[in-house]
């Protein structure tokens, strides 16, 4: 609790604040209490196959990578799940709004871990829309070639009406790699790391009412298949 006070705030206003800020600590306290039981998971299941992706960086585009290489020098693997298949004529917009805010951050996460993004789009048409988008930092790779994205509930059927967008975390071990944590939930299953809509939560008006974050583009397969239709 704190002893703040802006100027010409009522004394109505910082009691209803400050009951606010009691709950807000106790959200973060069980944030970190969650994320602490998130480590104390059990060992996941074992990588069944190194599944081997296609490089989509200008450095890299089209090599073959296996899951194992993309570790680097570290012992923790992120992969994001990107929506954006074969036949997609632009990408998901919410999975690009997320995309934009990893490319920046990709430097310093790249500190502490490995952090991938992954398409079932091809790595040519995943390297051209990244160099649209001026992504410079983010690794991107393409599953065209593997069953991974099935296999990690990131497709669930086979066409590009199927996918999803799964943070998934390998932990890469003495005695082979295995599966840390997925996100399962439905709907905004990375809320967290969403910096549009968190932003959108500290303003009067909130989130707005509406699917996916301003953009800049129109993603037709998208609308056509994803979202609710509207009259």
């Amino acid at each position: 609790m704190t002893n703040k006070k802006y100027p010409n705030e009522s004394d109505e206003y910082r009691a209803a604040r400050n009951a606010l800020l009691a709950e807000e600590e106790t959200l973060i306290a069980r944030i970190r209490d969650l994320a602490e039981r998130r480590r104390q998971l059990p060992r996941g299941g074992e990588l069944p196959e190194d599944y081997v992706f296609v490089g989509a960086n200008n450095d890299n585009l089209g090599q073959e990578l296996p899951l194992s290489s993309l570790f680097g020098d570290k012992d923790t693997l992120m992969i994001y799940s990107y929506m954006f298949g074969p036949n997609w004529d632009k990408p998901c917009l919410s999975c690009t709004s997320l995309v934009d805010g990893f490319d920046r951050a990709a430097f310093s996460v790249g500190h502490d871990v490995a952090f991938v993004v992954v398409t079932a789009a091809p790595a040519q048409k995943l390297n051209d829309w990244a160099n649209s988008r001026g992504w410079q930092q983010v690794r991107l790779v393409s599953a065209e070639k593997t069953d991974y994205l099935r296999d990690y509930q990131c497709q669930t059927g086979d066409d590009d009406k199927s996918l999803w967008p799964v943070m998934h975390v390998f932990s890469r071990r003495d005695d082979g790699i295995y599966h840390f944590y997925g996100t399962e939930m439905q709907g905004n299953s990375v809320d967290m790391v969403w910096v549009y809509w968190n932003l959108m939560d500290l303003t009067p008006a909130g989130r707005p009412d509406r699917m996916v974050p301003p953009q800049d583009f129109r993603s037709r397969y998208l609308e056509e298949h994803y979202l609710p239709k509207t009259d």
